[in-house]
């Protein structure tokens, strides 16, 4: 079954549809320069309210790993996901608060064997594969060509946990599970109205067709 992390969580309705409508984590986006960052006191205030066995991910971009630790320590989070070439594999393994998914976007400076020397340098095996667009460090609406992600999760299927990232949405969800077959979708502006304020309906919708693409009727 393709696990659903429905990200850029900014409401308690949001965060509650979401979990009723079948998703498996929430993310809360810590970075000061995304449209979608939360303060940990409303994060924690959300995560208070959440129904059991829901994960929750913090998304960090320019954080250094003693203000990450002390945020999930705060939030109670389940994972750290790190999304900057900031986080080498020294500073993965100084977050000791949850555990780490490390993101890769598919820019110009992407390579599989930037991932596995990561892996092996760390022994981390959640990865994060997100479309590249300069400037910004996801939430970008952007999909990862379709060949290049069968190649990225083809050859990183011995490494870990694969969760495939970048312009999800209700309409393509479907097939792209059934291209790549990740671990896991992650989706935040495929489901909104706008940054941050997601719509109900298309959380559903994008649910529903994860659920398609694994064959439940």
């Amino acid at each position: 079954m393709t696990r659903i992390k429905i990200c850029g969580i900014t409401t308690v309705e949001d965060a509650l549809v979401s979990c009723m409508a079948g998703a498996d984590a929430l993310g809360f986006n810590f970075s000061k320069a995304s449209p979608r960052c939360i303060e940990p006191e409303k994060a924690r205030d959300i995560i208070e309210k959440l129904p059991p066995f829901i994960s929750c991910a913090g998304i960090f971009v320019e954080q250094e790993p003693a203000e990450i630790n002390e945020i999930c320590s705060f939030c109670r989070l389940d994972m750290a996901q790190l999304h900057s070439e900031l986080y080498t594999a020294e500073k993965a393994l100084a977050v000791t608060s949850a555990r780490v998914v490390r993101a890769f976007r598919t820019g110009p400076d992407f390579s599989l064997e930037k991932v596995k020397v990561f892996a092996g340098e760390t022994g981390l095996t959640f990865f994060l594969f997100d479309a590249y667009r300069p400037g910004l460090a996801g939430g970008t609406g952007h999909v990862i060509e379709k060949s290049l992600a069968k190649k990225i999760f083809r050859e990183t299927e011995h490494v870990g946990y694969g969760i495939l990232a970048g312009g999800l949405t209700p309409e393509n969800v479907t097939e792209a599970i059934r291209t790549v077959r990740p671990y896991a979708v992650d989706t935040a502006s495929g489901v909104e109205d706008s940054p941050g304020r997601k719509n109900h309906q298309k959380i559903r919708d994008f649910i529903r067709s994860v659920q398609t693409a694994d064959g439940l009727p």
